[in-house]
């Protein structure tokens, strides 16, 4: 007998008939003889709901205001999902973030998780219970409540895995898999049978949002497998581990539509006291040396606070201008630094008429900025020249 930890998103806990289902999937786990720690986000769009609340009230609603709004909406969901499960029979109790022994720093609406006390979950199992977890939140060592930022319940399920030294982690969500692009842009994108854990971290880092990288870190430091499947139909999805080798070396491409261009001039070194501060929220950016001077490539969602903390450094820079209306589109998996597979997509997005501002190498891809109305085009033609298109099912050995 081992410990199974599930993770169920928005879309697949959306109304009380989807918690009915999964409820059978948690049975169908918990009746092979494993133990079953169930990690659930907020029902679809009860997020949105609460922002938007908060948004008629304030321009700019504080963060530990706004944690303390948000993570009402996971706690609705656990125990409606421990009703189901107690309706069928089954022993269940639901646990907050806060009693689940979730710690956490001090960073409002982006916390990393720091320590996991497993005591209480332990003595739920062993009482052979279903625990059923608040994702996306957790608890300072001061007692105040925080959420984890985007992906946060798949940190907070692979984070448990970890700590609960779980056999394995299945991320259950609306799609059926990992696959080599967006489907929903890329018609001819394939489900990837298996990735590594490297690979993986490509895929969250270039911006797949399959998975948070602080997930998939989570679980590669500990060796615990993650699966990647549907709550809504039956497959194998895709399996995420150290085991996994692949012979191709470009895996997919991503695509960020949501990303603006930071461009700080005359840095002379003055650079690092903004860097540092970014970090300290936790804020993530992908930073080119330029030129110019230092290039960032931020979400929209952070275009206010990374203004504000490059506005208090003024006397480090000469100045700095914003460019939103681009988006990044990523070619992932491992380029040698030669030039050629740059040469290529310049190449490329010339013959298509690509409005392309930059492209750039890294360990993980290469990364172009495109015009935001011809980010989807570019997807798809990256996806078909690197040869990606037409393939069934792109296989692994596991």
């Amino acid at each position: 007998m081992g410990i199974i930890v599930q993770k169920f998103g928005g879309t697949s806990v959306g109304s009380t008939d989807r918690m009915k289902r999964v409820a059978g999937q948690i049975v169908k786990e918990k009746e092979k003889g494993n133990d079953v720690v169930v990690v659930v986000s907020a029902m679809a769009n009860t997020t949105d709901t609460l922002v938007k609340l908060a948004g008629e009230l304030s321009d700019y609603p504080g963060k530990r205001e706004m944690d303390m709004l948000l993570s009402t909406g996971e706690q609705v969901t656990i125990s409606l999902l421990t009703m189901a499960l107690q309706h069928r029979g089954m022993k269940a109790v639901s646990l907050t973030g806060r009693q689940a022994g979730i710690r956490t720093d001090d960073v409002f609406g982006n916390a990393k998780i720091t320590s996991i006390d497993t005591g209480r979950i332990k003595e739920e199992l062993s009482a052979g219970r279903i625990v059923v977890v608040a994702g996306f939140q957790g608890v300072t060592e001061e007692g105040e409540l925080t959420t984890l930022g985007r992906g946060g319940s798949d940190t907070s399920a692979a984070a448990l895995a970890s700590a609960l030294k779980a056999d394995r982690c299945d991320i259950y969500t609306d799609v059926d898999g990992v696959y080599t692009s967006d489907p929903r842009v890329v018609p001819r994108a394939a489900k990837i049978d298996g990735l590594s854990y490297t690979d993986m971290l490509r895929f969250a880092m270039m911006g797949a949002n399959v998975l948070h990288p602080r997930a998939i870190k989570h679980a590669k430091e500990h060796g615990v497998p993650m699966i990647v499947r549907s709550s809504l139909k039956e497959g194998r999805g895709t399996v995420i581990s150290g085991k996994v080798q692949r012979n191709d070396s470009i895996v997919g491409v991503a695509l960020q539509e949501e990303v603006s261009v930071l461009t700080i001039h005359g840095c002379d070194g003055g650079e690092s006291l903004i860097l540092y501060d970014l970090d300290s929220h936790h804020i993530e950016t992908e930073r080119i040396r330029h030129r110019q001077g230092l290039v960032l490539i931020i979400k929209d969602q952070d275009i206010h606070l990374v203004k504000k903390i490059v506005r208090k450094y003024n006397q480090a820079y000469s100045h700095f201008d914003m460019r939103e209306d681009v988006s990044k589109v990523c070619v992932i998996g491992s380029i040698q630094s030669s030039g050629e597979v740059k040469e290529k997509v310049t190449n490329v997005f010339h013959d298509y008429h690509i409005g392309k501002v930059s492209v750039w190498e890294s360990s993980v891809g290469l990364s172009a900025i495109v015009d935001r109305t011809d980010v989807e085009k570019a997807a798809r033609i990256l996806h078909m020249h690197f040869g990606l298109d037409y393939i069934e099912s792109k296989r692994a050995i596991l």
